[in-house]
């Protein structure tokens, strides 16, 4: 039984036998002078009311401030999760587009390009005697073949709009299209070239190009303008620098998807400014600036909108009431452009003037600042909700203290005025009880009605007269939910000797034969003596009932879509395995017969190629291993993990020769486990401590076990020390994600799938697995498994 329907219950029963109570104290009191009676009847009760609710708006105002402290501090976390992945994520991008620069200005076809062009310009370069070939003594036509020849197809592949070859004077020595040839190049001018020579590369804004060349757009109607960045470094030769060479990229691309997703909620939104408070990426709401009259269509946000406070919220409260450029920028904008990191949880208006919460970060490198920002009202939703139910229940707790004032005063004026005043606080009763919410009625000891209200009456379909003096068990509880007889003598409801402890729920039939699921409360009259009768509250739950069966009907479709999609990885990671197979036996083929004919840059092609499609399949194999792995196991046997870990020591001779490694291994315990999975989990653990070893020092690996019993039962706890390289404790989570790596590839090979696919092992055995270790001190991992599988049905 809910405590709701037993308080309510409990409430009606002691609002019915107060009267008697009253009545019957009310000769005892007889010689109670004037002024005491009205101390006790309207001065105290309303005193002690009074007392109570302040009490209770006290505490609801607390309950309001913690609510509202807890949901900025969520707010703050989450977004600062969300900044931070956004600003790693363009780091990253940032870093790749810099390092292809960084290789093509040091390359040998660009080297060659620049001697070439001094040589037909009549300049005789000082360069080392090495760097001279026979290409750098081209004419300058062919060398611009041959850079279009060697550079577009890799332009087009990593997805670059074009390359510029740039004189120190900044004019465009060659590109892709003839028409740039001798033109100043955009790239030294939105640069500082002292900068790109001290630094070896720099990484521009978006700026706007080529405006009087713009593009028309006849299905929008507007100028479509084109925006790039710039990635510049410059070429040395003989240690001196002889020109630039400049990468454009489209910024629309992954520059801009960089801080798209960044994007929580309905109204969050991530994006860069640059230190004069200007717009650098993509804006989420475009299409209502223009309408508010901020943007015009010819121009995007990006590069064309200072993010400044307009004084108004433009979404609610028309067009712009004074110029946008004449507010001052926004909290977070005019604070990241000075430099600084900082969050703002409070509410600011954004440069739509809708107030926003918000994180931000300055990033010194690229000179640029990330906010993040989300509506008030969409970061808060969840506050004002709770603060409504709180609110509602202060409400309810005031309304029933005074009402108890009120109760107490009524009765005790009925003691003193005699059968009238007794007969008008029954009246009184009655009209709290027909205003209920909840069906209530009582019945005497055989079980017939009383009385009822409206409330009960609505619910059953019956008329009051229709049931009072009959029955109720033979009227409404005369059948079992199956279909089957109810016997009166069974019923826990309208039977006052059959106890209904435990009961809660059952079904009532209505008038036009309709059972309607109820939850009840039956409270005795007198629970010395049951043959009193008994006062019964129920509520209408066929809406929960229709609610919980959709819950269940969405879990059980929710699983089944998880199971799909966990086939669908392993289906199309293995689909996956034929076309590559192809390209790596045609690419050694090609290594195998022609590498002889093919010059250096021919060969680097082909050794790259051949080494991404074996990356490639070695990520698909850790992919397909990956979605092997069920979210838990049906097929759990008692497990001797030592014999486990014997397999998996033969399995890693070969590594474990190679390296020296001196294996530590304790007596391990039998536990309830998936037998390959376990096979898999050790077997990648120990794989990554001889990968990542010393290498001036021979890998010792150490594993010891214990087992503990915790309120969850008898748990294993395996540890595993060794003496590699260790990592930054910073990231003892990181290493658990998908495809995260701490070091490059050429340092470490490996896919980060190995250690996201323990950590789905150990989950899925109801298990946990943590990591802690030092840099240059190795790493210790913890696995914690349940000796004893919960039988899960």
């Amino acid at each position: 039984m809910s405590a709701d329907t037993e308080s309510q219950a409990d409430e009606t029963v002691d609002a019915d036998s107060l009267v008697g109570q009253f009545n019957a104290t009310s000769s005892e009191s007889g010689s109670d002078t004037p002024q005491d009676d009205l101390l006790i009847t309207q001065v105290l009760p309303g005193l002690v009311a009074v007392i109570c609710i302040i009490i209770v708006v006290l505490a609801t105002m607390a309950g309001e401030r913690v609510l509202v402290e807890s949901a900025r501090q969520n707010n703050l976390h989450t977004m600062e999760i969300v900044l931070e992945n956004s600003v790693r994520r363009f780091e990253s991008w940032a870093s790749e587009r810099e390092d292809d620069v960084r290789e093509l200005a040091s390359s040998r076809l660009i080297t060659d390009a620049f001697i070439a062009h001094a040589r037909e310009s009549g300049v005789d370069p000082v360069m080392p005697d090495e760097l001279f070939t026979g290409e750098a003594a081209m004419t300058w036509e062919r060398v611009q073949t041959r850079l279009r020849e060697s550079l577009g197809a890799w332009i087009v592949d990593e997805g670059y709009r074009g390359y510029s070859l740039i004189s120190l004077e900044g004019t465009i020595l060659a590109s892709m299209r003839d028409s740039d040839l001798g033109s100043i190049e955009m790239a030294l001018q939105s640069v500082e070239l002292d900068h790109v020579v001290r630094e070896g590369v720099l990484l521009t804004h978006p700026v706007i190009v080529d405006q009087q060349g713009a593009r028309y757009d006849a299905l929008s109607a507007h100028i479509t303008e084109e925006a790039t960045i710039y990635v510049v470094a410059p070429v040395l030769l003989g240690g001196a620098v002889q020109g630039f060479i400049a990468l454009k990229i489209d910024p629309l691309g992954e520059y801009t998807a960089a801080f798209r997703v960044g994007r929580t909620g309905l109204t969050g939104e991530t994006y860069a400014v640059d230190r004069n408070g200007r717009l650098l990426s993509e804006s989420r709401y475009e299409a209502e600036l223009i309408e508010a009259g901020v943007l015009t269509r010819e121009h995007i946000g990006m590069l064309h909108l200072d993010v400044r406070d307009p004084g108004m919220d433009l979404t609610s409260e028309g067009g712009l009431r004074q110029p946008y450029a004449s507010g001052p920028l926004t909290r977070s904008a005019g604070l990241v452009s000075m430099g600084q990191a900082g969050n703002n949880m409070q509410g600011y208006r954004n440069y739509r003037g809708v107030p926003v919460v918000g994180v931000w970060f300055w990033a010194d490198r690229y000179s640029l600042g990330v906010i993040t920002e989300i509506e008030l009202l969409e970061a808060f939703s969840g506050v004002r909700e709770a603060q409504a139910v709180l609110r509602l229940f202060a409400t309810a707790m005031a309304i029933s203290f005074t009402l108890l004032a009120l109760l107490f005063s009524v009765h005790r004026r009925a003691s003193r005025q005699g059968a009238l005043a007794t007969l008008r606080s029954k009246q009184r009763l009655s009209q709290i009880l027909n205003t209920a919410a909840e069906g209530i009625y009582g019945i005497d000891g055989q079980g017939v009605i009383t009385f009822i209200n409206p409330q009960a009456c609505s619910i059953l379909g019956f008329r009051e007269d229709e049931l009072i003096g009959k029955n109720m068990h033979a009227l409404v509880h005369h059948t079992r939910e199956n279909g089957a007889v109810y016997p009166s003598e069974d019923c826990p409801i309208h039977t006052p000797f059959v106890s209904s402890a435990g009961r809660d729920t059952d079904v009532f039939w209505t008038r036009n034969g309709e059972a309607i699921p109820i939850e009840y409360a039956c409270s005795p009259l007198d629970p010395a003596d049951k043959t009193y009768g008994a006062v019964i509250t129920f509520r209408d739950i066929s809406k929960r009932k229709r609610d919980e069966t959709a819950l269940r009907r969405y879990a059980q479709e929710l699983k089944r879509s998880n199971s799909e999609l966990q086939e669908f990885a392993y289906a199309a990671s293995h689909d996956l395995q034929e076309p590559l197979r192809k390209i790596q036996a045609f690419g050694e083929r090609l290594n195998t017969k022609y590498r002889q004919h093919l010059d250096e840059s021919g060969q680097h092609y082909i050794d790259r190629m051949v080494d991404a499609s074996t990356r490639m399949r070695r990520l698909i194999d850790d992919l397909l291993s990956y979605s092997r792995v069920n979210a838990r196991s049906s097929s759990y046997v008692p497990v001797e993990l030592g014999t486990v870990l014997a397999d998996v020591v033969g399995d890693l001779e070969p590594q474990i020769a190679a390296t020296g490694a001196i294996l530590k291994i304790s007596n391990l315990p039998a536990i309830e486990a998936d037998p390959a999975q376990m096979h898999q989990l050790f077997l990648n653990l120990f794989g990554n401590s001889l990968k990542f070893h010393r290498t001036d020092i021979a890998p010792v690996i150490s594993l010891e076990a214990s087992v503990e019993v915790t309120e969850q039962g008898a748990m294993a706890r395996l540890t595993l020390t060794d003496n590699g390289i260790g990592f930054e404790l910073r990231h003892s989570e990181r290493i658990f994600g998908m495809f995260e790596r701490l070091h490059g590839r050429e340092a470490y090979d490996g896919t980060g799938v190995g250690l996201a696919t323990c950590r789905k092992i150990v989950t899925g055995h109801s298990g946990s697995l943590v990591a802690w270790a030092e840099p240059g001190a190795g790493a210790v991992f913890t696995l914690i498994l349940p000796v004893q599988q919960a039988n899960l049905t």
